[in-house]
């Protein structure tokens, strides 16, 4: 298995066990390109309105100045009460020329996303994604590593929240 951490790969889970140990702060990052039957216009509406952009990856819930953030479930649990989501703020949309950000931050918890379009042809645009999620793990963290692994897999990483959440339900928006 690899592992990817703050822009390195480790071969070895004792190497990135020794990366997790170096400093508090930790960056993810993922990114990805989806060609859709979708006009650019009718995308950039959807990327400039939070509730639709975070509805259609049911992740997120904007609510005012905040959000929910849903983590997801390992096992399917029935009636129980879990403590399986974080509130934090969230910002945008940020027009950077072209480029729609928005940043979600918690506690020890940042996701930033952007979003670019490029028009293919009248009905067909190219959505670019960028994600990034930086966590603090704190010093019972870089004490250990072995415990920030195990949470990472409860985390929505920047990967699964494109592939798994975003760049499905956008795609299947395509007429």
């Amino acid at each position: 298995m690899v592992y990817a951490c703050c822009e390195s790969t480790f071969e070895t889970e004792i190497d990135f066990k020794k990366h997790i140990r170096s400093r508090n702060w930790h960056r993810i990052n993922h990114s990805d390109s989806l060609n859709l039957r979708i006009r650019n216009d009718i995308l950039y509406n959807i990327l400039r309105s939070p509730n639709l952009l975070f509805g259609i990856s049911n992740v997120i819930v904007p609510m005012r100045d905040k959000a929910i953030l849903y983590l997801p479930l390992s096992k399917d649990k029935m009636g129980l009460v879990l403590k399986r989501s974080i509130v934090g703020k969230l910002e945008g949309p940020k027009l950077n020329i072209d480029l729609i950000e928005y940043k979600f931050t918690a506690d020890k918890l940042i996701y930033n996303f952007g979003f670019k379009i490029k028009k293919i042809n009248e009905e067909n645009s190219q959505l670019v994604i960028l994600s990034s999620m930086m966590v603090n793990i704190g010093f019972l963290g870089r004490l250990l590593p072995s415990a920030v692994i195990k949470e990472l897999q409860k985390m929505i990483t920047p990967q699964v929240f494109v592939d798994k959440y975003l760049s499905k339900n956008i795609s299947s928006l395509s007429i």
